[in-house]
C-alpha cells in the first residue's frame, strides 16, 4: 500500500531528478552538444510524457466498469475528442485551450 508519506518522497524525487536534467541543459558550466538527431528525438518527449499522463484520465471510466461504452458518457472523454479535434483545426494553442475548458465544463455540467 503507498502511504502518503512515501507518495510525497517520491513527488520531491522525480522534481529533484527533473530539475537537475534540466538545469544540465541550461547552464553554462557544462557544455553539452547533442546531434541533430538527438535534438529531433527530443522533440516527441512532451507529446509522450502528456500522453502518458493524460490517457488514464481519459479511460478511467472504461476501466472502471470495464465496458468501452461507458467512454460515451464520460465528459473527460468527449472533451479530450473535442480537444484533439479542435486541435486539427485551430493552430492557435491558447484558443483550443481555452474552448476545451469551456466544453470541458459544460459537459460536466450537462452529464453529472
Amino acid at each position: 500500500m503507498i502511504t502518503s508519506s512515501y507518495f510525497t518522497l517520491a513527488i520531491i524525487v522525480m522534481a529533484i531528478i527533473t530539475f537537475s536534467i534540466r538545469y544540465s541543459f541550461f547552464t553554462r558550466s557544462f557544455k553539452i552538444n547533442l546531434s541533430n538527431k538527438v535534438r529531433s528525438v527530443l522533440l516527441f518527449t512532451a507529446p509522450c510524457v502528456l500522453t502518458a499522463m493524460f490517457t488514464p484520465i481519459l479511460f478511467k471510466s472504461a476501466f472502471e466498469t470495464h465496458q468501452m461504452i461507458s467512454l460515451l458518457h464520460s465528459s473527460y472523454f468527449l472533451a479530450g475528442i473535442a480537444t484533439i479535434i479542435l486541435s486539427l483545426f485551430i493552430r492557435h494553442t491558447f484558443v483550443v485551450i481555452i474552448l476545451s475548458m469551456g466544453l470541458f465544463y459544460g459537459l460536466r455540467f450537462i452529464i453529472n
